[in-house]
């Protein structure tokens, strides 16, 4: 095989991967699926991954690329007075445009974390989310008094934490808990301005 026929069939399995963990999640799904998904001999799937925890982070940092790429969106928002709330709307937006990225992403939080590998996986991803945060902040705000580190932890807490409620119980008001979350920033970052 040459090296782009190597990544097709790379592609090919994790996007496989994705699609029965979304339908069966972590424990029920079994490579001998993933491989019937992929049309490919279950053989060449360890060939790839020599187990199937190596192959659920494969997806979660495949995943983990197209959800910052979705949140780079927020660099093309005018910065204006309703910048954050204009912002916060494309994370809302994604957990109900991608619902199965982020079923997978709590599922590979609890498996990732009893593995070095995997925490060192939840850490890149972490850290990701905090940059592109980090990146908003200062672009839109240059108040001395915010920590922006801290900031985009926080915020990155928030959404996931959100996301969860919303994934826990499908009635539950993310409109509500955004608006509030998006007035708490908007005073926060506005104090420095006084």
């Amino acid at each position: 095989m040459g090296p782009k026929t190597d990544n097709n069939t790379k592609i090919r399995l994790v996007a496989a991967a994705l699609k029965v963990l979304a339908e069966q999640g972590y424990h029920k799904t079994s490579m001998k699926e993933i491989a019937r998904e992929a049309g490919v001999a279950q053989g060449l799937i360890n060939y790839y991954f020599p187990s199937k925890d190596d192959l659920m982070f494969e997806v979660f940092q495949m995943e983990s690329l197209k959800y910052a790429e979705e949140m780079q969106r927020i660099a093309d928002i005018p910065k204006g007075e309703h910048f954050i709330r204009h912002a916060l709307e494309v994370p809302k937006g994604m957990v109900n445009a991608y619902p199965d990225w982020h079923r997978l992403r709590y599922e590979l939080f609890a498996i990732g974390l009893r593995s070095e590998a995997g925490r060192q996986k939840i850490k890149e991803s972490l850290a990701a989310g905090r940059r592109l945060v980090h990146q908003s902040l200062d672009t839109f705000s240059n108040n001395d008094h915010v920590n922006k580190s801290a900031l985009a932890s926080i915020i990155n807490a928030v959404i996931d934490g959100l996301a969860l409620e919303l994934m826990a119980d499908p009635n539950y008001d993310i409109e509500a808990a955004y608006l509030t979350f998006a007035e708490l920033l908007e005073a926060y970052l506005s104090e420095g301005r006084r």
